[in-house]
């Protein structure tokens, strides 16, 4: 069992300032300083609740969301698929870019380059406040922090920072960078059993495997095995077969050429960052 303390909300008698606490026992005004004992708080509060372990878990899970959100300064009407992507889905900032430092060292060694790491964090924060993942506003994801690598680093990084979709790439006649590569093998790395839940909680989940039956529909480059699987209704045996036909695209394209598996994005954007 798992106690919930509620928060109350007091305002001082002597100059009026209003004021929280947990506590039920004597506060004081943090301003003035006047003990207010006994009083009562401004809106009634349910003393100590009991709760189960599954919805302290709950609780707890949304608790971290509420302050991440807050800490950010993304209102809770921003709450997009986007924006919970990047919290806490398959972009999650305090994740994602671990996945990609580790198969950034297996494709083309150690990053020692402090811009490599800020391209890791930055690259998929144009997320926030998308209302999709691969529709048309969900594609342009890349420009933001293709911005802010530009001020930072100059217009060679904005264009590498862009150029990690293919999408993107493919879109404005653009050579997918080695961001790119290293993206998608980041993908393939992340285990199944910490991917599906992740996605699931975002809702990510079935707007990619939608996509993904989409795209392997127009391209002569899926298996029959990864096509059969991109097809099942299954998550865990979907993620395989689009994991499979991933692997096989980092190695034909992990030293750069032309991509000639990739179907163009049907999604509109500024070609910008040349």
């Amino acid at each position: 069992m798992y106690l919930q303390m509620k928060l109350r909300h007091y305002k001082c008698s002597d100059c009026g300032t209003p004021f929280k606490t947990t506590s039920p026992n004597a506060v004081r005004c943090p301003k003035c300083g006047k003990a207010l004992t006994g009083a009562e708080p401004a809106e009634s509060a349910a003393e100590i609740s009991a709760v189960d372990g599954g919805t302290a878990g709950r609780l707890t899970v949304n608790a971290a969301v509420r302050f991440a959100v807050e800490s950010s300064g993304i209102g809770e009407t921003t709450m997009t698929i986007g924006t919970r992507s990047v919290l806490y889905g398959a972009h999650c900032a305090v994740l994602h870019p671990w996945f990609l430092a580790v198969a950034w060292s297996k494709l083309y060694g150690f990053p020692w380059d402090v811009r490599l790491w800020a391209s890791f964090w930055l690259h998929d924060i144009g997320y926030i406040s998308k209302p999709n993942m691969d529709g048309s506003e969900g594609e342009t994801h890349v420009e933001l922090g293709a911005r802010i690598m530009g001020l930072l680093f100059g217009e060679s990084w904005a264009a590498f920072t862009a150029a990690h979709s293919r999408y993107w790439a493919k879109r404005n006649g653009r050579q997918f960078s080695r961001l790119c590569v290293a993206d998608k093998l980041a993908f393939v790395l992340t285990p199944a059993w910490l991917y599906l839940p992740m996605t699931r909680a975002t809702g990510e989940l079935s707007e990619y495997m939608l996509r993904a039956k989409e795209r392997q529909a127009g391209s002569e480059h899926f298996t029959d095995y990864e096509s059969a699987r991109l097809n099942s209704a299954d998550a865990r045996e979907w993620l395989e077969g689009l994991k499979s036909y991933t692997r096989r695209w980092i190695e034909e394209h992990r030293n750069g050429g032309a991509d000639n598996w990739t179907v163009g994005a049907c999604a509109e954007s500024t070609a910008a960052f040349r």
